[in-house]
């Protein structure tokens, strides 16, 4: 099982290489569309870009405060310039700035952009210089929970653009409404509202923190989930089908694009740079000139985004083990409602996963001592048959039947644990709630303790915790039986405990309280039942 363990792990820490969107005004109810049938991406070259001119004028920026995202929203382009996140902050350090999603370093685009796809042609807005209706700062508020700012540009050949934001105090979501008036929209005419390229790169440096680094565009589509390495995109990559939303985030945040009306007919991801893609959600304008789209700026937290929509939730990759690392994210969100510190949260989440594996673990310990007994008679076995090898497994399996223990007893229940171990892995490394979370943290800086755990998010630096953990484990192996008669295996496992305090030592913090507290009662079991074990050894010689 260590072994299984060990070559997981090597993979999962090799080194890196709202309520809906604010409803929007009363608009005609329009008949529901077919979904088209999901079809294999569309590589293809972009269309021709043509850029509106350089602007005539300076543009004027207008900022917006939600109470807990800061938003930059420019003249030029209608577009959003810049998101802040005020209640997250990009470091530890007292008097950090808050957590800046855009606009990316060396981007030479608006973060939130669009685009129109006419008679073969790509028109950008971002140069377009619109007329917005004030330009005064937005501050909402309980009182002023709601705010819509309006922009209107004209175009060369006459078509007038209209945008309309709409933002809720307390919401990291915002709608976005675009009109086009003045030209006949012909059958193949488009817009596409883009995100991109990428997030502000995370603070972090990869070796610090488990998770995903760099961002990944993920789109939703026909019901299915789409992910696009950034290897894979050449210049763009068209899905077809009825979008639920297109998205990019890194290991906490996202920006995610959610088409409210018409129905979008594809999403796309497209190369601006060699490290940099953007996303878009294209919707048509032949029945329709006017584009609604949801925007989402914010934490990858489970009760936000599923509050916007709930297929977002499936925005959170928690791995091959998904189906059980979301509820026990769930379940953690749930029980620090209650405690109010994630470290005791684990705490008590690992006791009720080790009530719930008991029976399991019972079960492998009995297995294990019951081999442990069989040692000797394993080395006359051994001894006896040594030159054939046939007639020594057939002479075990006897042996195994007389004595009615399962060779594989002490192994199987120990692997079915497995899964647990590595969905709780996940749910603690992709989980923004544990990002930046205390678990014992004091202002003071002890010597080489410092200022205790402060972030559960990422490795204990003052290595006390995976220093317990590696004594835990190798108290653990010392109270358990040893199954194995092989010298060499017994020597592997005795260099276990100091292979996986070498892995904890930068392992998220949580993770290793998880462990050590999963050791902790492990050995306390093992006791038990070592106890018990000597009673009814003691009562059958009283007996004999």
């Amino acid at each position: 099982m260590m072994f299984v363990v060990i070559l997981l792990w090597s993979i999962l820490f090799a080194p890196p290489p709202p309520a809906p969107p604010p409803p929007g005004e009363q608009v005609a109810e329009e008949s529901p569309r077919p979904a088209p049938e999901p079809r294999a991406p569309e590589a293809k070259p972009a269309a021709p870009e043509a850029e509106v001119s350089e602007p005539a004028r300076a543009a004027a920026e207008i900022q917006v405060d939600t109470g807990v995202a800061q938003l930059t929203l420019s003249e030029q382009g209608a577009g959003v310039k810049a998101v802040s996140l005020l209640d997250y902050r990009q470091s530890l350090e007292e008097g950090a700035p808050p957590v800046i999603i855009a606009p990316v370093p060396g981007a030479d685009a608006l973060p939130l952009e669009t685009r129109l796809h006419r008679q073969g042609r790509t028109e950008s807005l971002k140069r377009l210089v619109f007329s917005a209706a004030s330009t005064s700062p937005i501050r909402l508020s309980e009182r002023e929970p709601e705010a819509a700012l309006a922009f209107r540009g004209t175009l060369a050949d006459g078509t007038v653009i209209q945008r309309i934001y709409r933002f809720r105090h307390g919401s990291y979501a915002f709608e976005v409404e675009t009109q086009v008036e003045g030209v006949l929209p012909r059958d193949g005419d488009a817009m596409t509202l883009l995100w991109g390229p990428g997030l502000f790169p995370e603070e972090e440096e990869p070796n610090q923190r488990q998770g995903q680094t760099g961002t990944l565009p993920r789109s939703y589509v026909a019901d299915k989930i789409f992910e696009d390495a950034p290897d894979e995109v050449n210049e763009e990559l068209t899905q077809p089908g009825a979008v639920g939303w297109a998205a990019q985030g890194n290991t906490y945040f996202a920006a995610v694009l959610i088409p409210q009306e018409p129905v979008a007919e594809a999403s796309t991801v497209r190369r601006v740079r060699e490290d940099a893609l953007e996303v878009g959600v294209r919707t048509p304008l032949a029945g329709g000139s006017r584009q609604v789209v949801g925007v989402y700026v914010g934490p990858k937290s489970y009760r936000l985004l599923e509050a916007v929509d709930p297929s977002l939730g499936k925005l959170i990759d928690l791995g091959f083990f998904s189906v059980m690392a979301r509820p026990m994210l769930r379940l953690l969100v749930w029980v620090n409602d209650w405690v109010q510190n994630y470290g005791i949260t684990i705490i008590l989440v690992t006791i009720l996963i080790k009530i719930v594996l008991w029976p399991l673990t019972q079960t492998s310990y009995k297995s294990m001592k019951g081999m442990q007994k069989l040692q000797p008679k394993m080395k006359e076995l051994q001894t006896l048959y040594k030159d054939d090898k046939q007639a020594l497994n057939r002479a075990m399996m006897d042996m195994y039947r007389e004595q009615k223990v399962n060779p594989l007893g002490g192994c199987l229940p120990m692997l079915l644990q497995i899964p647990f171990f590595f969905a709780f892995y996940n749910a603690l490394s992709y989980s923004i709630e544990l990002r930046h979370a205390p678990f014992i943290c004091w202002d003071a800086n002890l010597l080489w303790v410092g200022h205790g755990i402060c972030d559960l998010s990422t490795y204990d630096p003052s290595y006390i915790t995976p220093l317990l953990m590696g004594a835990s484990m190798f108290l653990q192996q010392r109270m358990t039986p040893m199954t194995t008669a092989d010298p060499m295996q017994a020597r592997m496992m005795q260099f276990m405990p100091l292979m996986f305090l070498f892995f904890f030592l930068w392992a998220p913090a949580g993770l290793v309280i998880y462990w050590l507290v999963n050791n902790v009662l492990s050995i306390a079991q093992q006791t038990l039942i070592n106890r018990t074990g000597n009673e009814e050894a003691e009562k059958a010689e009283a007996v004999s």
